[in-house]
């Protein structure tokens, strides 16, 4: 990687790619989950300072009752069968029964019953055990609510679905959880390849850079990006006080901005340098969404720049040297 000062200075205009609907992206095991399941759109990740209970990914709709919650994890558990039954799945399912029969002697919810079981899809490879259970909300009582759990087994973890709903909209439930299943199985069979994921965790800093998967995304795409030698990295882009009592609070991210909007454009494209201009735009367009959410310390001479009614003029000014 060619780390470049010039006098002069250097952010992204859109691109679109098969990874810039995703939304999270668990590394370890190459899953993209992503941005709707089901009709919900992706509200936030988590995880949990308990190791053994992984992580969770949420899902809302916000003119409806419908939220969803896929739950990945191993309960310390050295080895878990793959597949949709055995006690490791009984244990976990018994867990979820355990879970509502607490919350019905706390009497926190009431008209308790369990509605069914089953397994979905009928047939295939990957397939979920479920669980149906409906009840009233104690505290806001409009109603019965129904939540359906999921959960299979799959490279030595749990995932889990917990797709809740209130009765009104049973209707197109149905439909909606049958999709998020098939979408699961497709995230599980079907991981993307090394530069799909390296695009994928593009798309996923620009969409959310301060949040728990998007600082992930950027620690993913900054050491591929480190591990292009020809990328050109104009450091006199990066506007802003270094040292250790001035650095700007998240100005880091800035600088994984700068290498996803580069690799969106040198990637796809397979090639060895290239992408300058769309890394100072994506540069830019991080700033004001960070600034936006109160999530970065204000960068006078980045301000300015963002402000720029012609960026590629902008830029082409800032590339002469003097």
């Amino acid at each position: 990687m060619k780390w470049m000062v010039f006098f002069g200075l250097l952010l992204v205009s859109g691109f679109a790619w098969a990874g810039a609907d995703s939304a999270f992206i668990d590394f370890e095991r190459g899953w993209a989950f992503p941005q709707e399941l089901g009709g919900l759109k992706y509200a936030t990740a988590e995880k949990y300072e308990e190791a053994s209970l992984g992580y969770s990914v949420f899902y809302r709709e916000k003119r409806s009752s419908c939220k969803a919650e896929v739950s990945v994890y191993d309960l310390g558990l050295g080895s878990i069968p793959d597949g949709f039954a055995g006690e490791a799945i009984d244990s976990v399912l018994k867990g979820v029964a355990s879970e509502y029969e607490w919350l019905r002697k706390s009497e926190k919810i009431t008209n308790f019953k369990k509605r069914g079981s089953t397994v979905v899809p009928k047939s295939g490879d990957i397939r979920f055990a479920s669980a149906v259970y409906q009840y009233v909300d104690a505290e806001t009582p409009k109603g019965a609510v129904i939540q359906a759990t999921y959960v299979t087994a799959f490279q030595n973890h749990f995932v889990k679905l917990r797709f809740t709903f209130g009765q009104a909209d049973a209707g197109k439930a149905k439909a909606m959880a049958g999709e998020m299943v098939a979408q699961l199985v497709g995230m599980l069979a079907n991981p993307p390849s090394e530069k799909e994921l390296l695009l994928t965790s593009c798309s996923v800093f620009l969409n959310d850079p301060v949040s728990y998967g998007g600082r992930l995304a950027a620690r993913h795409l900054t050491v591929g990006a480190k591990a292009m030698d020809n990328l050109n990295v104009y450091t006199h882009l990066f506007a802003w006080p270094t040292g250790y009592w001035s650095k700007p609070k998240n100005a880091d991210l800035l600088i994984a901005a700068y290498f996803a909007g580069m690799l969106q454009v040198v990637v796809p494209q397979q090639l060895e340098s290239g992408g300058e201009f769309e890394a100072f735009v994506a540069m830019l367009e991080t700033y004001e969404l960070l600034r936006s959410k109160e999530q970065i310390d204000d960068i006078p001479k980045i301000g300015e720049w963002a402000k720029h009614p012609d960026r590629r003029a902008l830029y082409d000014e800032l590339l002469v040297v003097e």
